[in-house]
């Protein structure tokens, strides 16, 4: 856990950002006095010209500031939220990765101006939460593993208002923060140890850990019970039995419609009998991070004591090739009594969705809205720094585009309509689980939608989640694997 403070005096090892053409800011100047220059020089010396996540490093001759780091903004006028967030957190992976687990970081006025005191806490502990966690709990070697952030100082001249008002951004952006890396810890776990029975139980620790949270897990029998046969016909390819999770948040009182999340929770996709080729076989692990969006979303909600109501779905499973696998000619019945004509098993993530969306209709929704890492077509159309939005009603686009921007997030609003509705009718049953319009794939993220939206009657959007995880080594500011995506644009939007 690290450790915040908010500082009026210059200790430890700095970090100065420094907006490109400004020069130092007044608070840097302060600094820059004690070290006899040493910050102007490096400007000069080091060609420093703070173009966006530049970095200059350098040990000093100062008892109380033995390192110093400039960072680059870049231009004040293109520098926003999303930009805090990756200079912030490239600083964080910079300094552990020079085994510095304590330093502090000056706030400049001109930072407090632009956010706002309240808001810039906020995403500063988002920031340097995220890039502080590494999945490397696996190491063998306590030296491979990532240098822990034990403190940060918050340094500057603030007024008693905005100290107040970092302090409870900062708080708030500590619990995001970590309910964004508890997501990210259950997709980078590996598929072996988080099956669906795994992904249940975390979701039942959630409750026991916060008793506003109330879980109820469903096994085989009661998912029977529930014709639920989009979901079984998934799940019987493997050895793991399926579970249907439900999470209720009810923090608005009994008069207040729910907001129904609903997530994908694939915990392994080998693509069923139709299996996929060697290379697209990695990072399967990750198919399951719709539901574990839905469960940090929650954890989030729950531990802000947000007053609404909210209901997470997950239907859960692996699709793996086997005697008993579905296969592709099945027919499979929903839980709402509609039929699926199966086209390709690799279609598998928006059947078992189908389920579940049928069954919120239960809690008579104010909305739903889905997560799902459902298909490549999404990748090819927008690549792994959006995720693709879609849904029946204006209103609740808007906002959750107008959320995203607001925390450094982006969604890009893809169509549904009638072209794609058409292209997933069926012959022998109500629609196909693969279609395409003009060719066999083509608009292959809305033909998915339009099969989501089938299953639908109420005011719904679905977030195909094609920035879910980053592979290689990751971006400056965050470490490779599950980014957890949507959590903090869920949160605002639900606020």
């Amino acid at each position: 856990m690290t450790k915040y403070s908010i500082e009026n005096n210059f200790a430890g090892v700095m970090v100065v950002p420094v907006f490109e053409g400004k020069g130092l800011s007044v608070q840097a100047k302060e600094l820059d006095k004690k070290l006899n220059g040493l910050l102007s020089e490096m400007c000069i010396s080091d060609n420093f010209e703070s173009k966006k996540m530049q970095m200059s490093f350098s040990r000093t001759q100062n008892k109380d500031v033995p390192a110093v780091l400039l960072v680059g903004l870049g231009k004040d006028t293109d520098f926003d939220i999303r930009s805090l967030k990756q200079v912030v957190g490239a600083c964080v992976i910079g300094m552990q990765g020079k085994k510095i687990g304590n330093f502090s970081l000056v706030l400049s006025n001109e930072l407090i101006k632009k956010f706002g005191a309240k808001k810039l806490g906020l995403e500063l502990a988002v920031a340097v939460e995220t890039a502080s966690y590494a999945f490397d709990e696996h190491k063998s070697e306590a030296d491979a593993r990532v240098q822990k952030l034990e403190k940060l100082s918050v340094v500057g001249k603030f007024s008693a208002s905005e100290k107040t008002n970092l302090q409870k951004g900062i708080a708030e952006g500590e619990v995001i923060g970590h309910s964004v890396n508890y997501t990210r810890h259950l997709g980078n776990t590996p598929p072996s140890i988080m099956t669906p029975s795994l992904l249940a139980k975390e979701a039942q620790k959630l409750a026991k850990e916060n008793n506003a949270i109330k879980v109820k897990v469903l096994s085989r029998p009661e998912i029977k019970k529930l014709n639920m046969g989009c979901l079984l016909g998934v799940s019987q390819g493997s050895v793991e039995e399926p579970k249907f999770i439900i999470v209720e948040y009810l923090g608005g009182g009994s008069s207040q419609k729910p907001v129904v999340l609903v997530g994908k929770g694939i915990t392994f996709d080998s693509g069923g009998l139709g299996i996929k080729p060697g290379n697209y076989m990695n990072d399967m692990k990750f198919d399951m991070l719709g539901a574990g969006t839905v469960l940090g979303v929650i954890k989030a909600v729950a531990s802000l004591k947000l007053k609404k109501n909210v209901i997470g779905l997950i239907p859960s499973c692996e699709n793996m090739p086997s005697g008993s696998s579905y296969r592709p000619d099945d027919i499979l019945t929903a839980h709402n009594g509609k039929t699926v004509e199966i086209i390709h098993t690799d279609a598998e993530g928006r059947l078992i969705l189908a389920d579940a969306l049928a069954y919120a209709v239960k809690y008579k929704p104010r909305e739903v809205i889905d997560f799902a890492t459902l298909t490549g077509a999404c990748m090819v159309a927008l690549g792994n720094e959006r995720s693709g939005l879609f849904g029946n009603d204006e209103s609740i686009i808007k906002n959750l585009e107008d959320k995203s921007k607001e925390v450094g997030e982006q969604l890009w609003h893809l169509p549904v309509g009638e072209e794609y509705t058409e292209a997933i009718k069926s012959e022998v049953a109500d629609v196909k689980n693969l279609a395409g319009v003009g060719g066999p794939g083509y608009g292959g993220a809305s033909t998915a939608a339009a099969f989501l939206q089938f299953f639908t009657d109420y005011p719904w959007a679905h977030i195909d989640l094609s920035c879910s995880h980053y592979d290689g080594k990751g971006k400056p500011w965050i470490r490779h694997g599950a980014n957890g995506f949507g959590i903090q644009t869920l949160v605002e939007y639900l606020r």
